[in-house]
């Protein structure tokens, strides 16, 4: 959670500094398609041992975002910290031909659930019919909660912590870019990439004597949405 407070207090500082600014409210949503990368080290199915990533699972997100100038003109540079709901998550193959299998159970689903708190900073010139954007920045995220569903059978919720027993970290920081367009009187649409840049399963033994690999969160997003006061 201290991740999720330092990005939190960036916001509230942006907001502090830029008070005179004219300020855009936005929101948007849409689907999500994430992976774990690093996720395994097994047969790669052409006989060779190789470190693979999982399968790909889709879910949503949703967004509410600040554009705060940072030029007087504000029409060119921008932070965005928002507050947002993300869908990320993984689907394990059915082979089961892992060498270190990280604690993941062959043909099963992950589903995670997280709250995010993202600050981009964002190039977006303003014209008379809207405004294109591109960003980048950092988030931090907190996990709410999951579940763990083998093909045919009962889903279970995962364990969230610290401890070699638990299933994930209970945070998550990574790198956001995003690219968009905005269009008068406000519909946007774009996509979102983020990636973790710290593993989400937890140190320590994972199955017999190997250590556990750093699996990351890798999840992509297509969105609609809305920009007030544009």
């Amino acid at each position: 959670m201290r991740i999720l407070g330092s990005v939190f207090l960036c916001f509230l500082l942006s907001v502090s500094f830029t008070s005179q600014a004219q300020i855009s409210i936005g929101i948007k949503g849409g689907p999500t398609f994430s992976r774990f990368t690093n996720a395994v080290n097994g047969d790669n199915g052409n006989g060779d041992i190789a470190i693979q990533s999982s399968g790909t699972v889709t879910q949503v997100y949703g967004s509410v975002f600040v554009d705060i100038p940072l030029d007087t003109s504000g029409k060119m540079f921008y932070i965005r910290p928002a507050i947002e709901y993300v869908g990320a998550g993984g689907k394990m193959n059915s082979d089961g031909l892992y060498y270190n299998a990280n604690g993941f159970q062959p043909s099963t689903k992950y589903t995670l659930h997280y709250v995010d708190v993202p600050v981009e900073f964002v190039f977006s010139p303003k014209f008379n019919w809207g405004r294109p954007w591109v960003g980048v920045g950092l988030y931090g995220g907190a996990l709410i909660n999951g579940t763990i569903k083998p093909d045919g059978g009962a889903s279970q919720s995962v364990r969230k912590g610290n401890d070699p027993t638990d299933n994930f970290e209970p945070v998550d920081f990574g790198y956001v870019i995003s690219l968009g367009m905005t269009v008068k009187p406000g519909f946007l649409f774009g996509f979102d990439y983020q990636k973790g840049f710290t593993s989400i399963v937890p140190a320590g033994a994972g199955g017999n004597t190997q250590a556990r690999l750093k699996t990351h969160n890798s999840v992509w997003g297509f969105h609609i949405g809305w920009l007030f006061k544009l």
